[in-house]
């Protein structure tokens, strides 16, 4: 890829620019056509398309985890919200819904599930969340947990 390719690309996936802008701010003399010329080329649509799926798996990816945490965690936030958020979070990780592991009973709505089931999940979360939790010592090295 040339620079001026290079800086195209930027602009229209990490800015979000359309097409042509991005091409007037790398430099192209005639951004209009040169940009249609790009966005056409097939070796730039799947340049555009690693881009984009680079983007959505780190930045937006932690911007969105961020958002759904502050929501859940928030007192000023309505039940509702929390709710979505907690559903979300936990559909994200194939912990309730159609990919879910947790059996048929995880299909069902949040507020259509009995407290055994509710508490199922909330288990399941608690076990995932230990099994991972690690601490890691001044040297580099992981230190196993201590439960009281």
């Amino acid at each position: 890829m040339t620079p001026k390719q290079t800086t195209f690309l930027q602009h229209h996936v990490k800015h979000g620019m359309n097409p042509t802008q991005s091409a007037r701010l790398a430099g192209y003399a005639d951004p209009k056509q040169s940009a249609f010329q790009l966005v056409h080329s097939p070796a730039m649509i799947a340049r555009i398309r690693l881009e984009r799926e680079k983007l959505f798996h780190t930045d937006l990816a932690t911007i969105a985890t961020d958002t759904l945490k502050q929501v859940m965690e928030s007192e000023e936030a309505p039940a509702s919200a929390k709710v979505s958020a907690c559903r979300t979070v936990l559909e994200v990780c194939n912990l309730l819904g159609k990919h879910s592991s947790e059996g048929r009973s995880s299909n069902k709505d949040l507020s259509a599930m009995t407290p055994e089931e509710l508490q199922s999940v909330i288990n399941s979360l608690e076990s995932s969340k230990a099994s991972m939790a690690k601490i890691v010592g001044p040297d580099g090295q992981v230190v196993d947990i201590v439960e009281d």
